[in-house]
């Protein structure tokens, strides 16, 4: 089907599979670098000087989130009394108005969140349809990328209404929170850097070579000229405006998931005339799932820290893991000077990291319950320790961690950070998957669908290190793709301390990982945290990334000459990157406040409080 809709729109002049698959490749390549790197500028978006105006404070309450006017839009939001589960309510229709190429309630995510010492986790991933199976890619697996097989149903406005049910304020209405976004879709905003370069690169890849596509995508184009937006301009959505009406009229998610109502059997048509299998009715049979948040306990000196993140297929439990080891390594043989050693200690931390994710999934409960017992108890770190499975003298070859599976590579993500002044907070990652989802646009609703499937491991596809995938994330109906996202709540004697997560697909955990290492573990400055470079190891491939790797060197410079020079003495490759993901963080400050501080060098985020 879709080797006949680009041959007839003249997509490329295709002449056979092989060719049309290259191609494709080429736009998949080109989606996912555009997510990682959304700016587009040279490497080198990382800051080791970042400017003290990028940290914001509030005494009482802050929001930190890729989209500026959305980090004020959800302070509004409890400056009006709303709390931070209603504030997250509002920001996460917000950034998926805004920044649709990432996120949206076409997507799905995960919520951790916090109110009055219980703390949740809600899974709102996107879910397998009711006909899928894990050979429905043989041969094309590419189309889990592209056009109508590749979307799953969406989960996130199902999370929203759990998050506002569970720990709403109960001061302001389901409506409430909606008004100000719809106002946004209907009056615009002024298009800033990141949406034109996304804009920009979905037209060059796509658009511009299949004209009914560029007449449906109509909303990034010029009115009058028919070119496109640039920064600056205003962006309208009336269409998305009325859409977000019917649910906020609606008191609930359920009008966007009725399959006899105004929207299910529209996107679901819409998918199935460009290939899919979705149903009206699978958005009936779809269920956001609450449940506890998992938790982490560590101390550090005197003082005692909780780690709550996200369940079920999300990596909360990989970051568990990783820091788990770190933690374990660092009360064995505490490291205090030596920068090499304290990085070589991260990069392995995040090598098991990995090895914990390979044996993730959408699994039975019984599973679930010993690997949450294994990878959180001190027993599994030192027994690592004391088998000899690490040495401060040498990384090792990928097998000796001992991987299960071959692991899938979710792209481009949006995350955000709310706490209130009541002690509530909330942490979101939100996801269509590639740059603009599936690229199936339903113009009458303004939604773009996600193309989440692609997150599922496909059988028969083994890597070059012959490692299969993962049975555990095998396509199978109504199942859950595995996950890479970690929003994390961290509380410091009892005391809500450090919120954190990351966007950038497989590089988010070990993000989340290197930020809590640095913040908690070396006291650095959370402006630094989010501003300096980053690195990341998935075990496969066997080198650890970078974003820039002259930035890395110079950022121990004090106290080494050439930090890559001294690892690479213990087997560690590098590979120079770019930007590998976008953080953002809230943590509370000396005097009780909080700081606030969101990406603005890899998104052009800016933190909001009071």
């Amino acid at each position: 089907m879709l080797l006949i809709l680009l041959a007839i729109t003249n997509f490329v002049p295709v002449t056979d599979n092989d060719h049309l698959l290259s191609y494709l490749s080429h736009v998949s390549y080109q989606r996912i670098a555009s997510g990682n790197d959304p700016v587009g500028d040279k490497i080198g978006q990382p800051s080791l000087n970042p400017p003290a105006e990028f940290l914001r404070y509030g005494s009482k309450a802050m929001v930190s989130s890729d989209v500026p006017l959305c980090s004020t839009m959800g302070k509004e939001i409890l400056l009006k009394g709303g709390n931070a589960a209603d504030a997250a309510v509002t920001v996460a229709l917000c950034i998926g108005s805004v920044n649709l190429h990432s996120s949206g309630i076409g997507g799905g995510g995960f919520i951790v969140t916090t109110k009055d010492n219980q703390t949740l986790s809600i899974d709102a991933r996107e879910m397998a349809p009711s006909l899928a199976h894990k050979h429905m890619y043989d041969g094309i697996p590419l189309l889990a990328q592209f056009g109508g097989l590749a979307v799953a149903v969406p989960g996130e406005l199902a999370g929203l209404h759990l998050l506002y049910e569970n720990h709403g304020s109960g001061k302001l209405t389901w409506a409430q929170l909606f008004e100000p976004v719809i106002e946004l879709n209907r009056k615009g905003w002024k298009a800033p850097l990141i949406w034109v370069r996304a804009a920009q690169k979905i037209d060059e890849l796509l658009l511009s070579r299949v004209p009914p596509l560029r007449e449906t995508w109509d909303f990034i184009y010029k009115k009058d000229t028919r070119k496109l937006v640039e920064v600056g301009d205003i962006i309208t959505r009336p269409n998305y405006a009325d859409t977000l009406e019917k649910i906020a009229r609606n008191g609930s998610a359920s009008v966007f998931y009725d399959p006899n109502g105004p929207i299910a059997p529209k996107l679901a048509s819409l998918a199935q005339g460009l290939g899919g299998i979705l149903t009206a009715q699978d958005f009936a049979n779809y269920k956001a799932k609450v449940s506890e948040a998992l938790s982490f306990n560590f101390s550090l000196g005197s003082d005692n820290y909780e780690l709550s993140t996200t369940g079920g297929v999300s990596s909360g439990l990989a970051l568990i893991a990783g820091l788990n080891f770190y933690t374990a390594l660092a009360q064995q043989s505490p490291v205090d000077k030596d920068e090499a050693l304290k990085t070589h200690r991260l990069l392995e931390a995040m090598k098991w990291t990995a090895l914990a994710r390979s044996h993730l999934g959408d699994v039975n409960e019984t599973y679930w319950n010993a690997i949450v017992a294994n990878y959180s108890s001190p027993d599994w770190s030192r027994g690592l320790l004391d088998d000899g499975m690490y040495s401060d003298n040498t990384t090792f070859p990928w097998e000796h961690y001992g991987p299960l599976y071959k692991l899938t590579e979710p792209h481009g993500t949006s995350h955000f950070s709310v706490v209130d002044e009541h002690g509530g907070a909330v942490g979101m990652t939100t996801t269509v998957n590639l740059l603009f989802g599936s690229l199936v646009y339903d113009k009458d609703t303004g939604v773009v669908l996600n193309d989440e499937m692609d997150d599922f491991s496909m059988p028969d596809y083994s890597n070059a290190f012959n490692l299969t995938p993962s049975a555990h994330n095998f396509i199978r109906p109504f199942t859950r793709p595995l996950s890479l996202t970690t929003p994390t709540i961290i509380r410091k004697n009892g005391q809500l301390h450090f919120l954190i997560g990351a966007a950038g697909g497989s590089r988010i955990v070990t993000a989340v990982l290197q930020a809590i290492v640095r913040t908690i573990h070396d006291n650095m400055l959370l402006l630094h945290t989010i501003a300096y470079p980053r690195l990341h190891h998935q075990l496969i491939p066997q080198f650890a990334m970078v974003e820039n790797i002259t930035m890395f060197n110079s950022e121990f410079r004090d106290t080494l000459d050439c930090i890559q020079c001294q690892l690479e003495t213990l087997n560690h490759t590098f590979v120079e990157t770019g930007a590998l993901t976008a953080m953002n963080g809230i943590k509370r400050a000396a005097d009780g406040g909080w700081e606030g501080v969101s990406d603005y060098w890899r998104k052009r985020g800016i933190a909001d409080g009071y």
